[in-house]
């Protein structure tokens, strides 16, 4: 976690495109950047009762996420893909939460809600770590032929 930066200050949204910034940081800002292509940052606005086939999409794109991120992903919940924090109400939120849990169940990650916010509309908007817990399937074998 060391290397997400939080950076926040009372920028306009043309502000916000040159700065690194999250959820958990954010004071009267309506706005984030728009979201990275690349890392392990993904803004989702809502998560509600998917398709299997978007499901599955959803889950492949947050194993990217984490890969990315070396087993650690930022889900910013209630914020547009161009960075607006739209927000979600209390119960829309729980059920994109839920969606989350489901997704990184099928990764073996864990998800923890770093921050909740409310916004000047009402609406709520989450900042949630996926973390892949380290069951090591992703360590490497080496045979020793040498017989050291």
């Amino acid at each position: 976690m060391d290397s997400l930066v939080n950076l926040f200050d009372n920028n306009t949204c043309d502000d916000c495109n040159n700065k690194i910034q999250r959820i958990s940081n954010i004071s009267n800002n309506n706005c984030l950047p728009p979201e990275p292509q690349s890392g392990n940052i993904e803004y989702k606005l809502k998560i509600i009762n998917p398709s299997k086939q978007r499901f599955e999409h959803l889950v492949t794109q947050m194993k990217w996420r984490l890969i990315e991120g070396s087993g650690e992903a930022i889900y910013e919940i209630g914020v547009e893909d161009n960075g607006s924090l739209t927000g979600l109400t209390t119960g829309d939120l729980a059920a994109s939460l839920q969606t989350l849990e489901e997704m990184a169940l099928k990764l073996g990650a864990t998800v923890t809600v770093l921050t909740e916010r409310q916004l000047d509309n009402g609406r709520n908007v989450a900042e949630v770590l996926v973390k892949k817990d380290n069951d090591g399937s992703n360590i490497l074998f080496i045979p020793n032929f040498f017989g050291l």
